[in-house]
């Protein structure tokens, strides 16, 4: 069963818009494990904190049918709106520690790095 806070639901496909804005230099195997990450974490979150997420999340959707996914998550992702501003904020946080600290010498734009020693 689809929900909305899985990968392929409106809270995933917010995350990996935003993501592809954040990181584009993220491979695509990349993009797709940090997702999937996000999407568990928040599925896992306390129950009013996860209403609120799946409430964020199902706006989107409904939003995106009206207007260019794109823009919405580009209003997201700079907006100090209190608790709309959460969303973008929540998945970066949890992206951006998953990914440095699966992959610790990816690059400020998610191009893999290579190790120096």
């Amino acid at each position: 069963m689809r929900t909305a806070l899985a990968p392929d639901g409106p809270f995933g496909r917010f995350a990996e818009r935003l993501l592809v804005l954040e990181l584009p230099d993220l491979p695509a195997d990349r993009l797709r494990t940090t997702v999937a990450f996000v999407c568990r974490r928040a599925q896992q979150v306390p129950g009013p904190l996860r209403l609120g997420v799946t409430t964020l999340a199902v706006g989107t959707g409904v939003a995106e049918r009206f207007v260019d996914a794109d823009r919405i998550v580009g209003f997201l992702r700079v907006t100090e709106l209190p608790l709309v501003g959460e969303l973008a904020r929540m998945v970066r946080s949890l992206a951006f520690a998953f990914v440095w600290e699966t992959w610790p010498d990816t690059s400020p734009t998610g191009a893999p790095g290579t190790v120096t020693a």
